[in-house]
């Protein structure tokens, strides 16, 4: 005959699978709007008209920043790769009830730069560019299908 801890620790076991049972069936569920937002926000995400690219350089005695195109060429952004970096992340391991849309940052994609395009930023010089806010109308203009 089990003690009453064991049938605990059997409770628990199964609670602890039937979790996981569950996120799946709620990843695979979400799975197909999730799809179409990514569509919705490939298709509003602006595409630059040139390259640009990103240096890496040290501070120089005399300014704060080194002089623009000095420095070490590290990444070319080019245009169109953040729309094709929109996509489902899937491989968030710690994101058990939900689906992810975003740029994908990893090794060979631009999305590092994606929330730069979106939003505002303050610049060197104290001047604020505007974002261009395309995920937040790609999210109104699908609707209630990807919220």
């Amino acid at each position: 005959m089990e003690t009453t801890q064991q049938q605990i620790n059997a409770i628990i076991r199964n609670l602890k699978a039937l979790n996981s049972q569950i996120a799946k069936t709620i990843k695979s569920d979400l799975k197909g709007p999730a799809d179409f937002l990514a569509s919705a926000i490939k298709g509003r995400t602006p595409v630059g008209e040139r390259p640009h690219k990103r240096y890496k350089s040290g501070k120089s005695l005399l300014f704060k920043r080194m002089p623009k195109g000095s420095g070490v060429v590290v990444a070319t952004y080019r245009p169109g790769n953040l729309r094709k970096s929109v996509k489902t992340l899937t491989k968030l391991r710690r994101v058990k009830f939900a689906q992810i849309v975003g740029a994908n940052t990893g090794s060979g994609n631009d999305g590092y730069y994606f929330h730069f395009v979106n939003n505002d930023v303050k610049m060197s010089n104290g001047k604020v560019r505007t974002g261009k806010r395309f995920v937040e109308s790609a999210i109104l203009a699908a609707g209630p299908a990807a919220q």
